[in-house]
């Protein structure tokens, strides 16, 4: 499967996705999550949103986004705001605290189990 058919499927998805690397750098989102992020950069460039550690205010968010390459799944509620941590989101005017407050962080190998990507799935 080449990566237009990855983008397609995962863009009908109806929770945001995002696909990150190590270096906290996004390789894919789908339009779930550009709408909800409500991103600047209208064409999505791989290496162009980055998770900014600083800027994650929820402990638990912070611990998965970095123990996911350890290969560590976790599933978390009670998130506020947690779409503040991407680099190129916008604020939205009026948060909207139950609104994707839950999210499943887990790691993804390559063919020699090296862990080289991690995925959170936001939820509502």
């Amino acid at each position: 499967m080449d990566d237009k058919s990855k983008e397609q499927i995962i863009d009908f998805f109806p929770y945001p996705i995002a696909i990150f690397t190590q270096q906290y750098t996004l390789v894919m989102v789908n339009k779930a999550f550009a709408a909800e992020a409500k991103l600047r950069f209208m064409n999505f460039e791989k290496g162009t949103i980055r998770i900014l550690q600083y800027k994650i205010k929820d402990t638990q968010l912070a611990v998965a986004v970095v123990k996911v390459f350890g290969g560590d799944t976790f599933f978390l509620e009670g998130l506020k705001n947690p779409f503040s941590m991407f680099s190129g989101t916008t604020r939205k005017s009026a948060p909207q605290p139950d609104y994707f407050n839950k999210a499943v962080i887990f790691p993804v190998p390559s063919d020699n189990a090296k862990i080289t990507h991690g995925v959170i799935v936001f939820m509502p």
